[in-house]
Protein backbone atom coordinates (compact mmCIF):
# COMPACT_ATOMS: atom_id res chain seq x y z
CA UNK A 1 0.00 0.00 0.00
CA UNK A 2 1.23 3.52 -0.85
CA UNK A 3 0.85 5.99 2.04
CA UNK A 4 0.52 9.78 1.76
CA UNK A 5 3.78 11.75 1.68
CA UNK A 6 5.43 11.97 5.08
CA UNK A 7 3.24 9.20 6.56
CA UNK A 8 4.43 5.86 7.89
CA UNK A 9 2.14 2.88 7.91
CA UNK A 10 1.51 2.99 11.67
CA UNK A 11 0.98 6.75 11.67
CA UNK A 12 -1.45 6.58 8.76
CA UNK A 13 -3.46 3.82 10.40
CA UNK A 14 -3.55 5.71 13.70
CA UNK A 15 -4.70 8.93 12.03
CA UNK A 16 -7.38 7.05 10.07
CA UNK A 17 -8.69 5.30 13.18
CA UNK A 18 -8.68 8.60 15.10
CA UNK A 19 -10.65 10.30 12.34
CA UNK A 20 -13.22 7.49 12.21
CA UNK A 21 -13.56 7.50 15.99
CA UNK A 22 -13.99 11.28 16.03
CA UNK A 23 -16.72 11.09 13.39
CA UNK A 24 -18.52 8.34 15.29
CA UNK A 25 -18.34 10.16 18.62
CA UNK A 26 -19.50 13.42 17.02
CA UNK A 27 -22.44 11.64 15.43
CA UNK A 28 -23.51 10.11 18.75
CA UNK A 29 -23.03 13.36 20.66
CA UNK A 30 -24.86 15.42 18.04
CA UNK A 31 -27.78 13.03 18.15
CA UNK A 32 -27.98 13.43 21.93
CA UNK A 33 -27.67 17.22 21.88
CA UNK A 34 -29.95 17.67 18.85
CA UNK A 35 -32.69 15.86 20.71
CA UNK A 36 -32.69 18.80 23.13
CA UNK A 37 -32.58 21.49 20.42
CA UNK A 38 -36.04 22.51 19.30
CA UNK A 39 -35.01 24.80 16.49
CA UNK A 40 -33.31 24.68 13.09
CA UNK A 41 -29.56 24.28 12.60
CA UNK A 42 -27.07 24.69 9.77
CA UNK A 43 -23.37 23.99 9.22
CA UNK A 44 -21.70 25.66 6.23
CA UNK A 45 -18.55 27.11 4.70
CA UNK A 46 -18.89 30.93 4.52
CA UNK A 47 -16.26 31.18 1.77
CA UNK A 48 -17.92 28.77 -0.66
CA UNK A 49 -21.52 28.58 0.55
CA UNK A 50 -21.16 24.80 0.83
CA UNK A 51 -23.77 23.25 3.17
CA UNK A 52 -22.27 20.41 5.20
CA UNK A 53 -25.46 19.70 7.14
CA UNK A 54 -28.78 21.32 7.88
CA UNK A 55 -32.01 20.69 9.72
CA UNK A 56 -35.03 22.85 8.80
CA UNK A 57 -32.72 25.69 7.75
CA UNK A 58 -35.55 27.35 5.80
CA UNK A 59 -37.99 27.37 8.72
CA UNK A 60 -38.96 30.82 10.08
CA UNK A 61 -37.63 31.68 13.53
CA UNK A 62 -37.24 34.71 15.77
CA UNK A 63 -33.57 35.70 15.35
CA UNK A 64 -33.37 37.81 18.55
CA UNK A 65 -29.94 39.48 18.88
CA UNK A 66 -28.59 37.63 15.84
CA UNK A 67 -30.28 40.66 14.22
CA UNK A 68 -27.26 42.71 15.29
CA UNK A 69 -25.24 41.03 12.56
CA UNK A 70 -27.30 42.97 10.01
CA UNK A 71 -26.99 46.16 12.09
CA UNK A 72 -23.20 45.78 12.12
CA UNK A 73 -23.11 44.88 8.41
CA UNK A 74 -24.80 48.17 7.52
CA UNK A 75 -22.47 50.11 9.82
CA UNK A 76 -19.47 48.42 8.17
CA UNK A 77 -20.82 49.53 4.79
CA UNK A 78 -21.17 53.11 6.05
CA UNK A 79 -17.61 53.03 7.38
CA UNK A 80 -16.38 51.80 4.01
CA UNK A 81 -18.37 54.53 2.21
CA UNK A 82 -16.95 57.19 4.54
CA UNK A 83 -20.31 58.35 5.91
CA UNK A 84 -19.18 57.15 9.35
CA UNK A 85 -15.79 56.97 11.07
CA UNK A 86 -14.75 54.70 13.93
CA UNK A 87 -13.70 57.62 16.13
CA UNK A 88 -16.84 59.62 15.34
CA UNK A 89 -18.98 60.54 18.36
CA UNK A 90 -22.67 59.59 18.17
CA UNK A 91 -25.42 60.62 20.56
CA UNK A 92 -27.61 58.47 22.80
CA UNK A 93 -31.29 59.26 22.19
CA UNK A 94 -34.30 58.70 24.43
CA UNK A 95 -35.39 55.56 22.59
CA UNK A 96 -31.86 54.14 22.70
CA UNK A 97 -31.59 54.78 26.44
CA UNK A 98 -35.01 53.20 27.09
CA UNK A 99 -34.07 49.82 25.61
CA UNK A 100 -34.15 46.94 28.11
CA UNK A 101 -31.03 44.92 29.02
CA UNK A 102 -28.63 43.83 27.83
CA UNK A 103 -27.52 47.46 27.68
CA UNK A 104 -24.66 49.77 28.58
CA UNK A 105 -26.87 52.46 30.11
CA UNK A 106 -25.25 55.64 28.78
CA UNK A 107 -27.42 58.67 29.73
CA UNK A 108 -29.54 60.48 27.16
CA UNK A 109 -27.60 63.18 25.33
CA UNK A 110 -24.18 61.71 26.07
CA UNK A 111 -22.01 60.44 23.24
CA UNK A 112 -19.98 57.32 22.47
CA UNK A 113 -17.66 56.53 19.58
CA UNK A 114 -18.78 54.32 16.71
CA UNK A 115 -15.96 51.95 17.67
CA UNK A 116 -17.19 51.61 21.26
CA UNK A 117 -20.80 51.17 20.12
CA UNK A 118 -19.75 48.33 17.80
CA UNK A 119 -17.80 46.65 20.59
CA UNK A 120 -20.76 46.90 22.97
CA UNK A 121 -23.13 45.68 20.25
CA UNK A 122 -21.15 42.63 19.16
CA UNK A 123 -19.37 41.65 22.39
CA UNK A 124 -21.98 42.41 25.05
CA UNK A 125 -25.07 42.46 22.78
CA UNK A 126 -26.08 45.92 24.02
CA UNK A 127 -29.62 46.75 22.91
CA UNK A 128 -29.18 50.48 23.48
CA UNK A 129 -26.09 50.63 21.27
CA UNK A 130 -28.06 49.07 18.38
CA UNK A 131 -30.30 52.14 18.35
CA UNK A 132 -27.37 54.51 18.84
CA UNK A 133 -25.72 53.07 15.72
CA UNK A 134 -28.99 52.97 13.77
CA UNK A 135 -29.53 56.68 14.47
CA UNK A 136 -25.96 57.68 13.62
CA UNK A 137 -26.81 58.78 10.06
CA UNK A 138 -30.62 58.56 9.84
CA UNK A 139 -33.74 57.84 11.86
CA UNK A 140 -34.02 54.33 13.26
CA UNK A 141 -37.15 53.53 11.17
CA UNK A 142 -35.20 54.51 8.04
CA UNK A 143 -32.34 52.29 9.20
CA UNK A 144 -34.76 49.36 9.57
CA UNK A 145 -36.05 50.05 6.06
CA UNK A 146 -32.42 49.85 4.92
CA UNK A 147 -32.00 46.57 6.81
CA UNK A 148 -34.92 45.04 4.92
CA UNK A 149 -33.79 46.40 1.57
CA UNK A 150 -30.31 44.96 2.16
CA UNK A 151 -31.81 41.59 3.13
CA UNK A 152 -33.68 41.50 -0.19
CA UNK A 153 -30.52 42.44 -2.11
CA UNK A 154 -28.58 39.63 -0.43
CA UNK A 155 -31.33 37.11 -1.20
CA UNK A 156 -32.59 36.71 2.37
CA UNK A 157 -36.10 35.86 1.20
CA UNK A 158 -37.41 34.64 4.56
CA UNK A 159 -36.34 37.64 6.61
CA UNK A 160 -38.19 40.71 7.87
CA UNK A 161 -36.78 43.14 10.43
CA UNK A 162 -38.77 45.46 12.71
CA UNK A 163 -35.96 46.92 14.84
CA UNK A 164 -32.14 47.06 14.94
CA UNK A 165 -31.59 44.96 18.06
CA UNK A 166 -33.84 41.91 17.72
CA UNK A 167 -36.15 42.38 20.70
CA UNK A 168 -39.32 40.41 20.12
CA UNK A 169 -41.92 41.58 17.62
CA UNK A 170 -44.20 39.04 15.90
CA UNK A 171 -43.07 40.23 12.45
CA UNK A 172 -39.34 40.15 13.23
CA UNK A 173 -38.32 36.84 11.64
CA UNK A 174 -35.55 35.11 9.72
CA UNK A 175 -34.25 31.64 8.86
CA UNK A 176 -30.96 29.84 9.45
CA UNK A 177 -30.42 29.84 5.69
CA UNK A 178 -30.84 33.63 5.49
CA UNK A 179 -28.57 34.29 8.45
CA UNK A 180 -25.94 32.09 6.79
CA UNK A 181 -26.10 34.29 3.69
CA UNK A 182 -25.59 37.36 5.87
CA UNK A 183 -22.66 35.74 7.70
CA UNK A 184 -21.02 34.90 4.36
CA UNK A 185 -21.38 38.52 3.25
CA UNK A 186 -19.80 39.86 6.45
CA UNK A 187 -16.91 37.39 6.30
CA UNK A 188 -16.13 38.02 2.63
CA UNK A 189 -16.71 41.79 2.48
CA UNK A 190 -15.36 42.96 5.83
CA UNK A 191 -12.50 40.78 7.10
CA UNK A 192 -10.94 43.90 8.64
CA UNK A 193 -13.69 43.93 11.28
CA UNK A 194 -13.38 40.27 12.29
CA UNK A 195 -11.86 41.28 15.63
CA UNK A 196 -15.19 42.60 16.92
CA UNK A 197 -16.73 39.12 16.78
CA UNK A 198 -14.00 37.39 18.78
CA UNK A 199 -13.07 40.16 21.22
CA UNK A 200 -13.08 38.59 24.72
CA UNK A 201 -14.56 41.61 26.52
CA UNK A 202 -15.50 45.26 26.20
CA UNK A 203 -14.15 47.85 28.64
CA UNK A 204 -16.77 50.11 30.21
CA UNK A 205 -14.99 52.36 32.66
CA UNK A 206 -13.23 50.02 35.09
CA UNK A 207 -15.49 47.11 34.18
CA UNK A 208 -14.75 44.50 31.54
CA UNK A 209 -17.95 42.93 30.22
CA UNK A 210 -17.34 39.44 28.85
CA UNK A 211 -18.28 38.34 25.36
CA UNK A 212 -21.63 36.56 25.53
CA UNK A 213 -20.41 33.89 23.12
CA UNK A 214 -19.20 31.26 25.58
CA UNK A 215 -17.85 29.09 22.76
CA UNK A 216 -14.92 31.51 22.49
CA UNK A 217 -13.86 30.38 25.96
CA UNK A 218 -14.32 26.64 25.49
CA UNK A 219 -13.25 25.89 21.88
CA UNK A 220 -9.72 27.00 20.92
CA UNK A 221 -10.59 27.23 17.21
CA UNK A 222 -13.66 29.44 17.77
CA UNK A 223 -13.38 32.99 16.39
CA UNK A 224 -16.93 34.42 16.38
CA UNK A 225 -19.70 35.35 15.98
CA UNK A 226 -23.01 36.35 17.73
CA UNK A 227 -25.52 35.14 20.31
CA UNK A 228 -29.24 35.80 20.54
CA UNK A 229 -31.99 35.28 23.09
CA UNK A 230 -35.56 36.27 23.69
CA UNK A 231 -38.05 34.03 25.44
CA UNK A 232 -39.94 33.35 22.21
CA UNK A 233 -36.80 32.30 20.28
CA UNK A 234 -34.90 30.32 22.87
CA UNK A 235 -31.10 30.43 22.80
CA UNK A 236 -29.67 31.19 19.35
CA UNK A 237 -26.04 31.20 18.24
CA UNK A 238 -23.99 31.89 15.15
CA UNK A 239 -20.56 30.35 15.78
CA UNK A 240 -17.49 30.35 13.55
CA UNK A 241 -14.21 28.47 13.94
CA UNK A 242 -11.01 28.03 11.93
CA UNK A 243 -8.94 24.84 11.76
CA UNK A 244 -5.91 24.33 9.50
CA UNK A 245 -6.82 27.46 7.55
CA UNK A 246 -10.41 26.36 6.88
CA UNK A 247 -13.24 28.36 8.41
CA UNK A 248 -16.71 26.93 9.05
CA UNK A 249 -19.83 28.42 10.60
CA UNK A 250 -22.75 26.89 12.46
CA UNK A 251 -26.16 28.36 13.19
CA UNK A 252 -28.21 27.10 16.12
CA UNK A 253 -31.78 28.29 16.77
CA UNK A 254 -34.04 27.47 19.69
CA UNK A 255 -31.75 25.70 22.14
CA UNK A 256 -33.09 25.30 25.69
CA UNK A 257 -30.03 26.93 27.29
CA UNK A 258 -26.87 28.84 26.52
CA UNK A 259 -24.78 25.76 27.31
CA UNK A 260 -26.81 23.53 24.99
CA UNK A 261 -26.42 25.86 22.03
CA UNK A 262 -22.64 26.18 22.57
CA UNK A 263 -22.28 22.40 22.94
CA UNK A 264 -24.20 21.73 19.73
CA UNK A 265 -22.29 24.40 17.80
CA UNK A 266 -18.98 22.91 18.94
CA UNK A 267 -20.06 19.42 17.92
CA UNK A 268 -21.21 20.57 14.50
CA UNK A 269 -17.99 22.48 13.88
CA UNK A 270 -15.79 19.64 15.13
CA UNK A 271 -17.61 17.19 12.90
CA UNK A 272 -17.37 19.60 9.97
CA UNK A 273 -13.60 19.78 10.21
CA UNK A 274 -13.39 16.00 9.77
CA UNK A 275 -15.04 16.30 6.36
CA UNK A 276 -13.18 17.34 3.26
CA UNK A 277 -14.71 20.00 1.01
CA UNK A 278 -16.99 18.59 -1.69
CA UNK A 279 -18.21 20.66 -4.65
CA UNK A 280 -21.11 18.23 -5.05
CA UNK A 281 -22.67 19.31 -1.75
CA UNK A 282 -25.61 21.75 -1.93
CA UNK A 283 -25.02 25.48 -1.59
CA UNK A 284 -26.87 27.95 0.61
CA UNK A 285 -28.86 29.16 -2.40
CA UNK A 286 -30.11 25.58 -2.88
CA UNK A 287 -31.78 25.58 0.55
CA UNK A 288 -35.40 26.67 0.17
CA UNK A 289 -37.09 29.00 2.64
CA UNK A 290 -40.62 28.14 3.66
CA UNK A 291 -43.12 30.69 2.40
CA UNK A 292 -43.51 33.49 4.94
CA UNK A 293 -46.76 33.00 6.80
CA UNK A 294 -47.07 29.31 5.94
CA UNK A 295 -46.22 28.47 9.55
CA UNK A 296 -45.88 30.54 12.70
CA UNK A 297 -42.42 30.36 14.32
CA UNK A 298 -42.28 28.12 17.34
CA UNK A 299 -42.69 29.79 20.72
CA UNK A 300 -39.90 28.65 23.04
CA UNK A 301 -41.10 30.74 26.01
CA UNK A 302 -42.83 27.88 27.84
CA UNK A 303 -39.56 25.95 27.88
CA UNK A 304 -36.90 28.61 28.43
CA UNK A 305 -38.90 31.18 30.45
CA UNK A 306 -41.33 28.99 32.32
CA UNK A 307 -42.54 31.69 34.71
CA UNK A 308 -42.82 34.43 32.07
CA UNK A 309 -46.41 35.51 31.35
CA UNK A 310 -47.38 36.71 27.89
CA UNK A 311 -46.08 40.27 27.69
CA UNK A 312 -48.93 42.78 27.70
CA UNK A 313 -48.90 46.09 25.86
CA UNK A 314 -49.66 49.47 27.38
CA UNK A 315 -52.99 50.77 26.14
CA UNK A 316 -51.70 54.31 26.63
CA UNK A 317 -48.91 53.58 24.11
CA UNK A 318 -51.52 52.69 21.51
CA UNK A 319 -52.55 55.90 19.80
CA UNK A 320 -54.47 56.81 16.66
CA UNK A 321 -56.46 54.02 15.00
CA UNK A 322 -55.91 50.27 15.13
CA UNK A 323 -57.35 46.85 14.36
CA UNK A 324 -58.25 43.87 16.52
CA UNK A 325 -57.91 40.22 15.51
CA UNK A 326 -60.38 39.17 18.17
CA UNK A 327 -60.67 38.82 21.94
CA UNK A 328 -59.66 35.57 23.63
CA UNK A 329 -60.09 34.08 27.08
CA UNK A 330 -56.33 33.76 27.63
CA UNK A 331 -53.34 35.90 26.73
CA UNK A 332 -51.65 32.84 25.19
CA UNK A 333 -54.46 32.39 22.66
CA UNK A 334 -54.40 36.08 21.79
CA UNK A 335 -50.63 35.90 21.36
CA UNK A 336 -50.90 32.98 18.94
CA UNK A 337 -53.56 34.80 16.92
CA UNK A 338 -51.45 37.96 16.74
CA UNK A 339 -48.29 36.13 15.69
CA UNK A 340 -50.13 34.26 12.96
CA UNK A 341 -52.18 37.13 11.56
CA UNK A 342 -49.26 39.50 11.17
CA UNK A 343 -47.18 37.11 9.06
CA UNK A 344 -49.00 38.01 5.87
CA UNK A 345 -47.54 40.19 3.12
CA UNK A 346 -49.82 43.05 4.15
CA UNK A 347 -49.31 42.44 7.87
CA UNK A 348 -45.52 42.52 7.61
CA UNK A 349 -45.55 45.94 5.97
CA UNK A 350 -48.40 47.46 7.97
CA UNK A 351 -46.17 49.21 10.51
CA UNK A 352 -47.84 50.20 13.75
CA UNK A 353 -47.50 48.74 17.24
CA UNK A 354 -48.48 45.10 17.81
CA UNK A 355 -49.46 43.80 21.22
CA UNK A 356 -51.83 42.00 23.55
CA UNK A 357 -54.27 44.18 25.49
CA UNK A 358 -56.00 43.04 28.67
CA UNK A 359 -59.62 44.16 28.43
CA UNK A 360 -61.53 45.79 31.31
CA UNK A 361 -63.94 43.90 33.55
CA UNK A 362 -62.27 40.55 32.91
CA UNK A 363 -63.23 40.84 29.27
CA UNK A 364 -60.37 38.70 28.01
CA UNK A 365 -57.35 39.60 25.91
CA UNK A 366 -57.35 41.31 22.53
CA UNK A 367 -54.77 40.77 19.76
CA UNK A 368 -54.21 44.29 18.45
CA UNK A 369 -52.25 46.28 15.89
CA UNK A 370 -52.39 50.00 16.77
CA UNK A 371 -50.83 53.35 15.85
CA UNK A 372 -52.01 53.28 12.24
CA UNK A 373 -54.33 55.71 10.46
CA UNK A 374 -58.03 55.11 9.80
CA UNK A 375 -57.59 54.44 6.10
CA UNK A 376 -54.92 51.80 6.65
CA UNK A 377 -56.98 50.15 9.37
CA UNK A 378 -59.98 49.84 7.08
CA UNK A 379 -57.86 48.51 4.21
CA UNK A 380 -56.15 45.93 6.42
CA UNK A 381 -59.40 44.64 7.85
CA UNK A 382 -60.81 44.31 4.33
CA UNK A 383 -57.83 42.14 3.38
CA UNK A 384 -58.05 40.00 6.50
CA UNK A 385 -61.78 39.49 6.11
CA UNK A 386 -61.22 38.47 2.50
CA UNK A 387 -58.97 35.74 3.91
CA UNK A 388 -61.76 34.78 6.32
CA UNK A 389 -59.85 36.08 9.34
CA UNK A 390 -61.64 38.13 12.04
CA UNK A 391 -60.75 41.83 12.04
CA UNK A 392 -62.32 44.91 13.60
CA UNK A 393 -61.27 48.54 13.21
CA UNK A 394 -60.61 50.27 16.56
CA UNK A 395 -60.96 54.01 17.09
CA UNK A 396 -58.57 56.17 19.16
CA UNK A 397 -61.36 56.50 21.73
CA UNK A 398 -61.35 52.75 22.35
CA UNK A 399 -57.66 52.81 23.32
CA UNK A 400 -58.25 55.85 25.54
CA UNK A 401 -61.10 54.09 27.35
CA UNK A 402 -59.04 50.93 27.93
CA UNK A 403 -56.09 52.99 29.19
CA UNK A 404 -58.36 54.80 31.65
CA UNK A 405 -59.83 51.58 33.03
CA UNK A 406 -56.80 49.29 33.09
CA UNK A 407 -53.62 49.83 35.17
CA UNK A 408 -50.26 49.44 33.53
CA UNK A 409 -49.17 45.79 33.26
CA UNK A 410 -46.19 44.68 35.29
CA UNK A 411 -44.08 43.89 32.25
CA UNK A 412 -43.44 46.01 29.20
CA UNK A 413 -42.97 44.79 25.64
CA UNK A 414 -39.57 43.24 24.97
CA UNK A 415 -37.55 40.42 26.48
CA UNK A 416 -34.14 40.61 28.08
CA UNK A 417 -30.90 38.92 27.14
CA UNK A 418 -29.79 36.47 29.83
CA UNK A 419 -27.17 37.66 32.23
CA UNK A 420 -24.66 35.12 30.95
CA UNK A 421 -24.79 33.07 27.80
CA UNK A 422 -23.56 29.93 29.49
CA UNK A 423 -26.89 29.95 31.28
CA UNK A 424 -25.38 30.29 34.75
CA UNK A 425 -27.34 33.49 35.39
CA UNK A 426 -30.67 31.75 34.89
CA UNK A 427 -32.77 31.19 37.96
CA UNK A 428 -33.82 27.72 39.05
CA UNK A 429 -37.18 28.31 37.42
CA UNK A 430 -35.52 28.75 34.02
CA UNK A 431 -36.35 32.44 33.67
CA UNK A 432 -33.44 34.51 32.40
CA UNK A 433 -32.14 37.21 34.69
CA UNK A 434 -31.03 40.50 33.20
CA UNK A 435 -27.74 42.10 34.25
CA UNK A 436 -27.70 45.47 35.91
CA UNK A 437 -26.81 48.31 33.50
CA UNK A 438 -23.12 49.11 33.50
CA UNK A 439 -21.79 52.56 34.22
CA UNK A 440 -21.35 54.90 31.28
CA UNK A 441 -18.06 54.62 29.41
Amino acid sequence: MVYPAGETGNRYVARTLYRKLTIALCALAMAAVSARAAGPSLLFDPATGEVLSQDRAGEPWYPASITKLMTSYLIFKKLKAGTLKLDQKITVSDIAHEQPPSKIGVPVGKTVSVDFALQALLVYSANDMAYVLAEATESWPDFVTEMNATARTLGMTGTHFMNPNGLFEPRHISTARDIAILVSAIVSEFPEYAHYFKQPNVAVGKKHLSNRNSLLRKMPEADGMKTGFVCDSGFNLVATATHDGRRLASIIFGSPSGKARADLAQLLLTDGFTRTPDVARPKLADVANQATGSIVPADMAPEVCKTKPITLAYAEDMQNWGISFGTYDTAAKADMALRGRLLTSYGLDAGGLAGILEMPNKGGFAAVLANIDQQKGAALCAQYRADKAPCEVLTPQVFQQIAALMPKPKTKAGNNEPGDDDGEAEGSDGKAKAPAPAKKP
